[in-house]
């Protein structure tokens, strides 16, 4: 049977030793590589060997109790999270390494809430016990994380009790008859499918402690069900090129059997291979449940669902910052552009932007690691020599109550209306849309047309230009013509529709803020509170853990740049500073950026409030502000 794990966790926890040693237990390796030497064997880029750090996720294969377990060691770098996050959804468990010294930092909470909305089976491994007693840690992962993490480095049998608290009929089961090894092996099977249980190892992986423990333990409480002989489906989790250009796509075969030359939705698939850290083999099949390379996939991109696969989630973990692109103008064009545009393809959250009006070229990025590594990739693998500009924070806007806006698209040949409502959302709920039209009033169709043209587009926002977020698009009414309304059409009045009512609405500017947790020894405590303090930052109180102050904030992101070297120099170099997506608040600054921005919306044609109307055979446009009164249909009023 084959199992995908994943080893997570915050940097420098220990995850790619654990990683090492797992493959080593599992036959994979003959000997095991160590991060500080630079020969570990799933952080095979240059790149990693030379920081120290994993970058991109590595996989292998061990065999052990039997299964075939399918490791991936992901990157535990806040600034490479989102790569770390397109490996969740097809993990079969995760395995979340802590260190009993710097206890749950804020990625490590990050990584929790992504497995939780995921429903991911979690077991979690107590790394560096040697160094610290994990007395302190084990209470502090079942106060941050859950009450249902139990340790079960002793067995079973040694924690029976806590077990048999968390199912009704195994505990009286257990008064009754005490602890029988076949139920509470099938209870805690179960427990651990459902989330209800996170089994606990404690270890070291650097001295190879408590690693059987934990494969005895995914043996026994890791239970899989893959069906060859369900419907054939794949799941897209990854892209990568090879040496030579050639294109790989990533895929876990969710059911039925896929061979070289089969056939997959429209595609005949080529070559299979199975990666081995910087290796592949080639593979006659891959069945349900294995992880696969596969060639001859030339259009699909990450997270899509082939054949029955269902659909992947989307990544939550988003890029912070934009950075602008430089290099010698010596260079062509194209072949800069051709190089980031394949980088995309591989991590799709750079979100690569060229504006031709300005010829800028900008990416999206999660901090200033991420674009040194950016830029030594494009040397190593293009040949090509970039540099960036000094990031820019990556603001969002929203409104503060409803705003009704409408939009008229009538050139010669052409007719849409359509009004809507801008209502304000929780925040994380990104835009979502609704109807409150009656059918009557506009054909389904067109209903349908018209949400489809709401979500298919990033807005902007009237104060930055900045994306719109946390807003509900509500369709209230629209007009068509049988005759000249085109598919197009629609989409030019709802655009012209929402933005027209931004034009009038309460707008708010969000700003992303960063959940930053550091170590320090306590006198450094009250310098590192009125830092905090200065950058508007929300503070929690301070707590104490091996004999250091343990500080966690939400710090503005556009304040927190620079202060990862201004921490290092005054704790020197004593001090732990760990950083990790926090959430999106109301702007501290907001004139000083409005100010700074200079974003004029009447002049973004690209996003025109205006509409068009048609007077004797020619359209002609209207100003937003008296575009209310020429319209054609009215909403109805509010009850």
């Amino acid at each position: 049977m084959y199992k995908t794990i994943g080893v997570l966790a915050h940097v420098d926890a220990g995850k790619t030793t654990l990683s090492e040693q797992l493959l080593y237990h599992g036959g994979a390796l003959r000997t095991r590589g160590r991060v500080d030497h630079g020969d570990a064997f799933l952080d095979t880029d240059p790149v990693e060997r030379a920081r120290g750090i994993t970058v991109f996720a590595g996989q292998a294969s061990f065999t052990h109790g039997g299964d075939v377990y399918q490791l991936v060691d992901t990157p535990g770098h806040v600034d490479f999270a989102a790569g770390m996050e397109r490996t969740l959804a097809i993990l079969d468990a995760a395995i979340l390494v802590v260190s009993a010294p710097d206890g749950v930092q804020g990625h490590t909470e990050t990584i929790w809430r992504r497995l939780e909305a995921l429903s991911i089976p979690t077991f979690v491994f107590l790394n560096k016990c040697d160094r610290c007693g994990p007395a302190a840690a084990l209470g502090e992962i079942r106060a941050r994380l859950s009450d249902d993490c139990v340790d079960l480095t002793d067995g079973l049998e040694a924690a029976a009790e806590a077990l048999a608290e968390r199912d009704e009929g195994l505990l009286g089961e257990y008064l009754e008859a005490g602890f029988s090894a076949p139920a509470f092996r099938a209870a805690a099977q179960a427990m651990v499918a459902a989330r209800r249980l996170f089994p606990v190892y404690r270890g070291a992986a650097l001295t190879d402690e408590g690693v059987e423990g934990l494969l005895d333990g995914l043996d026994t409480l890791l239970a899989t069900r893959y069906d060859p002989d369900a419907p054939l489906g794949a799941q897209v989790y990854g892209v990568r090129h090879d040496a030579r250009g050639g294109r790989l796509a990533l895929l876990k075969v969710t059911g039925g059997t896929l061979r070289p030359r089969g056939r997959l939705d429209a595609y005949t698939v080529g070559e299979l291979r199975t990666l081995r850290g910087a290796k592949s083999d080639n593979l006659p099949a891959a069945v349900a449940g294995q992880l696969c390379a596969a060639a001859g996939l030339p259009d699909v991109r990450i997270g899509d669902a082939l054949g029955a696969a269902p659909p992947l989630p989307g990544c939550v973990l988003q890029p912070l910052l934009a950075a602008r692109v430089e290099w010698d103008l010596a260079v062509p064009l194209q072949a800069v552009l051709d190089a980031f545009r394949t980088l995309e393809e591989e991590d799709p959250a750079l979100a690569v932007r060229w504006d031709e009006g300005a010829r800028q070229l900008t990416v999206r990025i999660m901090g200033k690691v991420q674009l040194e590594v950016l830029q030594e990739t494009v040397r190593a693998r293009f040949g090509i020599a970039v540099t960036f500009r000094p990031p820019e924070v990556l603001y969002r806007e929203t409104v503060t109550a409803p705003a009704v806006g409408c939009g008229h698209f009538e050139p010669l040949r052409h007719y849409a209306e359509a009004w809507v409502r801008i209502d304000p959302m929780p925040r994380g709920s990104g835009v979502s849309f609704a109807s409150e039209c009656p059918l009557d009033d506009l054909p389904a169709n067109w209903q349908h047309l018209i949400g489809t043209h709401v979500l298919e587009r990033e807005h902007r926002g009237v104060l930055t230009g900045s994306p719109l977020d946390d807003v509900r698009i509500v369709l209230l009414c629209g007009r068509g013509h049988d005759k000249h309304t085109e598919g197009g059409d629609f989409r030019e009045a709802t655009y012209r529709a929402i933005r027209q009512g931004l034009m009038r609405a309460d707008s708010l500017l969000l700003e992303p803020r960063v959940l930053a947790t550091a170590a320090v020894e306590p006198q450094q405590a009250g310098r590192l509170l009125a830092d905090l303090q200065r950058m508007c930052a929300e503070v929690q109180p301070p707590e104490a853990h091996a004999g250091r102050s343990i500080v966690r904030a939400l710090v503005p992101a556009g304040e927190f740049l620079d202060y990862p070297a201004e921490f290092a120099a005054y704790t020197h170099g004593r001090g732990s500073l760990s950083v990790a997506p926090g959430d999106w608040a109301p702007c501290h600054n907001t004139d000083e950026v409005v100010a700074r921005y200079g974003y004029e919306p009447t002049r973004d044609l690209a996003h025109t409030p205006d509409s068009v109307f048609c007077s004797h055979g020619a359209g002609y446009p209207v100003k937003w502000d008296e575009a209310p009164a020429k319209m054609h249909c009215r909403p109805p009023k509010p009850t």
